[in-house]
């Protein structure tokens, strides 16, 4: 069982594009359990920002449903992509390893909280919050399309196409990302 600074220096080097580290990474069946861990951090983290920076008067509800549903958006994104590249593109893959990698992937989703808080203490524009999650969801983009390549020896524009899927299945799924959509 791995604890959590081991996990967060096995996601540290998944950011890097470290290859033997993604390979085992997509390879050992237990990496799903710390997969889950860090999608539940990132989503933790994202309230927690916002529990600072606003009230709600239901706000425990509002976190317990909106973790789970998080959760599961990322689970049935991980799906969705792994059908793409399964039955479109014609690729073996395993759908363990697949939502392993997109739950690493998803740990980029926790600097949205970093915006949420610049935000409430800087008063940042509009324009400036809009491209700051452009650009988390870019790196998110990118990061899962070159893992694919690393990873799995997928071509560029099926790895490319099938985080574009991801991610707009994780968007349009998801109660915690639409809010910032």
């Amino acid at each position: 069982m791995s604890t959590f600074s081991d996990v967060w220096k096995k996601f540290q080097a998944f950011l890097r594009f470290n290859p033997s580290l993604i390979q085992n990474i997509i390879n050992d069946r237990y990496e799903s359990g710390n997969a889950f861990l860090i999608v539940i951090t990132s989503l933790i983290s994202i309230y927690t920002a916002l529990f600072v920076t606003t009230r709600f008067s239901n706000f425990m509800d509002i976190v317990f449903y909106g973790i789970l549903d998080g959760a599961f958006a990322w689970i049935i994104a991980s799906l969705g992509m792994w059908f793409i590249l399964s039955r479109v593109f014609k690729e073996n893959l395993d759908v363990n390893s697949v939502s392993t990698m997109t739950g690493y992937a998803h740990g980029i989703v926790a600097g949205i909280s970093l915006v949420i808080l610049l935000q409430n203490y800087l008063n940042l524009s509009a324009r400036i919050i809009e491209i700051a999650i452009l650009g988390i969801f870019l790196w998110l983009f990118y990061t899962i399309s070159r893992t694919l390549e690393i990873g799995f020896l997928i071509d560029k524009r099926s790895s490319r196409i099938s985080a574009s899927v991801f991610i707009i299945i994780l968007v349009w799924t998801s109660g915690p990302l639409k809010i910032f959509f």
